[in-house]
């Protein structure tokens, strides 16, 4: 009897400890596959905020050929993507391209001088072609602002152009898991007075 109580006993704990492991075991493996259930959940929410600043150049379709005109400029963009896993990105992008600069020479003593830029608001989409190599495009608004300056007036007019589409190609290299830098090379069209610029950009992502 006192054996048959001892083995029961024994058994008993034996169970216990089975038990007591399969229940750590299915805790741990709950964890795991929470965490990394996260972990994909961050993986296929990725934000990024991208500043580009470089050369711009206007292209001059005739109308306003003039040797006085100035057509190479600075200009800034600010785009902001979602970017899940696969290749495809969605974002935004706005930004300041001074089209040209015309001097004229109205008499010895006056002169004048008109002044175009745009403001573009545009919906992306982008494709990782390789590694760090992607090619997009984008359609949306621009805010076309014009500045005619003489003697002692200055006019400023502002025109909304409808129909405008980009197409870029870009390289961005990671420098950091949350930080990439590199280049890009787009062309605009701003429908509304069929201008054209070229723009090549040194650019840098910060991932959210």
């Amino acid at each position: 009897m006192w054996l048959h109580t001892i083995i029961t006993f024994r058994n008993s704990i034996m169970g216990r400890k089975i038990i007591l492991s399969v229940i750590v075991l299915v805790f741990l493996e709950v964890a795991a596959f929470s965490q990394k259930n996260d972990s994909v959940k961050v993986r296929l929410n990725h934000y990024s905020l991208t500043l580009g600043i470089g050369w711009s150049h206007y292209y001059d379709n005739l109308e306003y050929g003039d040797k006085n005109i100035s057509q190479d400029f600075a200009g800034l963009s600010v785009k902001f993507f979602w970017e899940p896993e696969h290749r495809l990105s969605l974002g935004l992008e706005s930004g300041y391209y001074h089209l040209f600069k015309v001097k004229y020479q109205l008499t010895n003593d006056a002169s004048a001088e008109v002044n175009r830029s745009v403001v573009p608001f545009l919906l992306l989409v982008r494709m990782r072609i390789v590694d760090h190599f992607y090619l997009g495009t984008g359609m949306g608004l621009a805010v076309i602002n014009n500045k005619v300056s003489g003697g002692n007036s200055e006019i400023l007019t502002k025109t909304w152009s409808l129909s405008n589409y980009e197409f870029s190609g870009s390289y961005v290299y990671p420098l950091k898991r949350h930080l990439n830098v590199g280049g890009e090379f787009k062309v605009f069209n701003f429908g509304n007075l069929n201008d054209w610029i070229y723009s090549l950009q040194v650019v840098c992502a910060i991932k959210i």
